[in-house]
């Protein structure tokens, strides 16, 4: 399989496994504000959150043995199908052996640190329907489930670094499925916080064997092999975990502290419909990055092989296409957000535009800096942690202090502040010079088409609901995805797929009889 068949699979793969999470995530949210207490739903919100932020204490050294592993392959070419030397298996099975005894080592650290940092928190919350023993064990559990996925780490690892790329996804979501059905189910019975987490816990379980299964049954080489600890492959990849776990740090602040901030001056009860809102933008942005996410094992063996005009190629599609999905996503939203707030959740539970805007502008940002930062992080340089860490303080000072005046969108907007002054000009100036890629040939390539191709969407949705009115919400939801979707399909075909990629489309049209 080639790189940009292994891309395309990968993507594929993500936006399938982010699609069936996303699906289950929708039916699971608004199933839980039906059969939770509003306090009790914004708990568990707040444990799910703050149990996702603590990804922080791996340390750094997931993305950098990850490279280590891919950057080891790469010795052997770039080419996805090239046949593994033995000096490189061995490099890769000393690399995984050593892997393992750092992440065995995490997993028990994670689990003591983590139930201690949320404890000091739970303290602080007046809780007044909800049984304080149940938020207690629920968040036990939940630490218990983070370990465990901190220990399935090297797995996931060795998958993504040999090209694997997008198995690691459909795995995950095969997991993550049954995990979420399960939730639903135990919901719908009307299971609380201990039931939820218990779930989880056995998801995690689930993850942990299925990678190790997967992994002994494709790479069954380096199981043969007898790895070794490596003192000088830790030491060399520590200076640069250490600068990747304080860039996962000031994204941990970024995405993760609102909650804290909302309960803390609002109260839980504020929280689920913020929530909901941001988890939908959110969700989108994952989509839109899947292929820069896809394509960062392959822009380390690109780049050890000194082939930058191919990086160049993959860095300019994954931006084109991150841009479509963000700026179509926006129109969407914008021109129908309520309406689809009122049929996903019911009404009363949309958060109001300028909300939903401050949302979207951030993260069709965050999506170019993500894409840009992937793959400057794919060479080995770990460039941005103090631009992170800066963002997350920042955006912590502006969102208490804005909150106070403003409540709910004083937290979104001092997000979009912080990060406008910090990574959303820093990282694509930082990464573009790493890539060697001129910054005015990004701006001409990448951004301006995108925007040339969504803009008529949007004035053709403006110009339908001046005329249709305020009555159909339906009828309009529909009307504006319709028109949206035709305006990305025609930027997808232009923009992203490339000459070849057109040519074998019609050739396959050609081919494919027509019944009659």
């Amino acid at each position: 399989m080639s790189a940009t068949r292994s891309i395309f699979f990968g993507a594929t793969a993500s936006w399938f496994s982010r699609g069936v999470t996303i699906l289950l995530g929708l039916v699971l949210l608004p199933v839980l504000f039906r059969t939770l207490p509003k306090e009790e739903l914004g708990v568990w919100l707040l444990l799910g959150q703050t149990w996702a932020s603590f990804g922080i204490l791996d340390l750094g050294f997931g993305v950098t043995l990850t490279r280590h592993i891919a950057f080891a392959k790469g010795k052997s070419g770039s080419d996805p199908n090239t046949r593994l030397t033995a000096s490189t298996l061995q490099e890769i099975a000393d690399l995984l052996s050593t892997g393992c005894r750092i992440y065995r080592v995490l997993s028990v650290v994670s689990l003591l640190l983590a139930f201690t940092l949320g404890a000091f928190y739970l303290r602080t919350l007046t809780l007044i329907d909800v049984p304080a023993v149940s938020v207690w064990s629920a968040w036990t559990i939940l630490c218990v489930s983070f370990a465990l996925n901190i220990w399935a780490t090297p797995w996931t690892c060795l998958l993504q670094g040999v090209g694997y790329v997008g198995w690691d996804a459909l795995l995950n979501s095969f997991v993550n499925a049954l995990t979420l059905v399960g939730q639903i189910i135990a919901a719908l019975l009307g299971g609380g916080l201990v039931s939820l987490a218990i779930i989880a816990v056995a998801g995690a379980l689930a993850q942990r064997f299925v990678f190790f299964a997967f992994a002994r049954r494709n790479r069954p080489e380096l199981f043969h092999l007898k790895g070794t600890w490596q003192a000088d492959a830790f030491r060399h990849m520590c200076p640069l975990a250490l600068r990747a776990w304080v860039t996962a740090v000031g994204g941990s602040l970024i995405l993760y502290t609102d909650q804290f901030v909302i309960a803390s001056l609002e109260g839980a009860a504020e929280l689920p419909s913020y929530r909901a809102a941001w988890v939908l933008v959110h969700n989108l942005t994952i989509v839109a990055i899947t292929f820069g996410a896809a394509s960062s094992v392959f822009v380390s063996h690109l780049w050890q092989e000194q082939k930058f005009a191919q990086v160049h190629r993959l860095l300019l599609r994954n931006i084109r296409l991150g841009w479509l999905v963000m700026l179509g996503s926006s129109t969407v939203l914008c021109f129908a957000g309520k309406s689809l707030f009122d049929i996903w959740l019911g009404p009363g539970h949309f958060v109001g535009l300028p909300l939903l805007i401050a949302f979207l502008i951030t993260e069709t940002l965050e999506t170019q800096c993500y894409i840009i930062a992937c793959a400057t992080r794919a060479t080995g340089d770990e460039a941005f942690p103090f631009s992170s860490l800066a963002a997350g303080l920042v955006k912590i000072v502006l969102s208490v202090n804005l909150a106070a005046r403003f409540g709910l969108l004083g937290v979104a907007f001092g997000t979009l502040f912080a990060l406008l002054v910090t990574n959303h000009w820093y990282v694509p100036w930082r990464g573009l010079t790493r890539l060697r890629f001129s910054k005015s040939q990004f701006l001409r390539d990448a951004v301006l088409p995108c925007v040339a191709f969504t803009t008529p969407a949007a004035l053709l949705v403006a110009l339908f609901q001046n005329q249709v009115g305020e009555g159909m919400p339906r009828v309009q939801l529909a009307i504006t995805v319709l028109i949206t979707a035709l305006c990305f399909v025609m930027g997808l075909w232009w923009l992203v797929l490339e000459r070849s990629h057109r040519e074998r489309f019609w050739q396959w049209c050609r081919r494919t009889p027509v019944e009659t």
